[in-house]
């Protein structure tokens, strides 16, 4: 019986998709279009936020690399 049923939903949907697809396809586009584009904005709002956040990670992470050399690497005393 769900066998049928779901059959019967697939065959009901496909109709559906071919008699009114285009229609609610426009319908999406049209009513979306205002949430897609404040979406995009967020979205590169949030990538300028991230490249200055790993800029500043890198910088830290190789003035701590530096350091770290530094005090690891042997101390020539000058001879006079």
């Amino acid at each position: 019986m769900s066998m049928v049923r779901f059959a019967a939903g697939v065959l009901v949907g496909g109709i559906m998709v071919w008699l009114w697809g285009d229609k609610v396809r426009h319908y999406a586009d049209n009513r979306t279009r205002d949430i897609r584009e404040k979406a995009a904005n967020t979205l590169h709002s949030v990538q300028g936020k991230a490249d200055d956040v790993f800029d500043t990670a890198k910088d830290r992470v190789h003035a701590t690399l530096q350091a770290g050399r530094d005090a690891l690497r042997p101390h020539i005393a000058s001879v006079r």
